[in-house]
């Protein structure tokens, strides 16, 4: 039995044996998920490691993730992790939640808060369900700490929409929302750089049109002019580097309901990951 995802080979994803390694994983993880009824995030446990499993050849073949910073992931208890974010497809996130489930010694398995837009898109919305991803709605937030899991949000957010390539791994303003519930459910913030993410995606622009949901849509050297395998990401090295957790919450709790002073904490959390991405991107 394979017990390292450096073990696995090409031949491992189509005989069997990387799904067998997932399976495992997951079940030595933190999801409690089962075949026998969905979680109450709708996940299925035959669905995560099918879809993790997909995942981890992206992960090890095509991206050659190199992770750092694990002793900063939390064994167990909650945890909000915050990281920049690429346009187009959300494959830094992903690339995170593989992260986690195959580095560390114990695996955890990372509920991200996706957009409602992409919540409301064919196929995709049935996905993230069955794979235990969310939307960011309160009640979703509280169960997630209550079950004592790791969330993961990007909470940049730009009204022009994504930037391009030409301004990478420059952190737009954060909305505050994720701050608001690291203080009122006690949990450490643990900033999370990925650098590769922006060279995948490659935006040059972007064109105002709503599809979807989504304001714009975006121009890459390949999309829209090949369709959606345009959409494509391109093979960059991935680099994810996991922070020192902060704790806003022992002597800030009190300031979840001051605006400004909850502003004040989100631009405190924005300068150290933008210090992170500039040290890994080499500037």
């Amino acid at each position: 039995m394979i017990r390292n995802y450096r073990e696995l080979g090409l031949k491992d994803f189509t005989n069997g044996n990387a799904r067998e390694y997932m399976e495992g994983r997951i079940e030595m993880s933190d999801a409690g998920v089962s075949d026998e009824r969905y979680d109450p995030f709708g996940a299925r446990k035959s669905d995560l490691v099918d879809f993790m499993t997909f995942l981890l050849f992206f992960y090890k073949f095509y991206f050659r993730t190199d992770v750092t910073g694990l002793e900063n992931l939390p064994e167990d208890g909650p945890g909000l992790i915050v990281a920049n974010h690429a346009p187009i497809l959300p494959v830094d996130g992903m690339m995170i939640g593989v992260a986690a489930m195959v580095e560390p010694e114990r695996p955890r398995l990372v509920r991200a808060i996706i957009s409602r837009n992409f919540a409301q898109t064919p196929f995709f919305s049935a996905l993230m369900s069955r794979i235990g991803q969310v939307t960011g709605s309160d009640d979703n937030v509280r169960r997630i700490f209550e079950n004592r899991h790791l969330m993961l949000v990007f909470p940049t957010g730009s009204k022009e929409g994504p930037h391009s390539i030409f301004n990478r791994y420059r952190l737009d303003e954060f909305q505050v929302g994720f701050m608001e519930y690291a203080l009122k459910y006690g949990t450490p913030v643990i900033p999370a750089a990925v650098v590769g993410s922006e060279e995948a995606a490659m935006m040059l622009g972007k064109l105002k049109l709503n599809v979807f949901g989504f304001k714009t849509i975006p121009l890459t050297p390949v999309f829209p002019w090949f369709g959606l395998a345009g959409l494509m990401p391109f093979p960059a090295k991935f680099r994810i580097r996991f922070g020192t957790p902060v704790d806003y919450y022992t002597d800030r709790g009190a300031d979840v309901n001051d605006p400004a002073k909850v502003r004040e904490l989100v631009q405190d959390l924005r300068s150290r990951l933008q210090v992170m991405l500039d040290e890994d991107a080499g500037r």
